[in-house]
């Protein structure tokens, strides 16, 4: 019987977005690969923003914000940690809107 191991994939990125997916992760409190595994798995079996409660939880993964602050700051911290990401990329900044 064959034994299934763990298979590597890797992927080109430019240094602009290689630094996007630096900071995304520590912004989430992954690694790179942990997080890209996470983001795939979850966009080809439907599962962002659509899960239900019997989709495995290994695969969530969330912006680390601080607890116990209003949901003011908490979208405040979340459009600012956007920005920055959009800002490493060159892309123009958003608004989250009236927190």
């Amino acid at each position: 019987m064959r034994t299934r191991t763990m298979s590597t994939i890797c992927i080109k990125v430019s240094e602009k977005e290689s630094a996007a997916i630096e900071a995304y992760t520590v912004m989430c409190g992954e690694s790179v690969s942990e997080l890209i595994r996470k983001v795939v798995i979850q966009e080809i079996t439907f599962m962002k923003n659509r899960g239900s409660v019997q989709d495995p939880k290994i695969y969530d993964y969330h912006m680390l914000v601080p607890v116990n602050i209003s949901n003011y700051d908490e979208n405040r911290i979340i459009e600012a940690n956007y920005n920055k990401i959009r800002g490493i990329l060159g892309w123009k900044k958003i608004s989250l809107g009236e927190y």
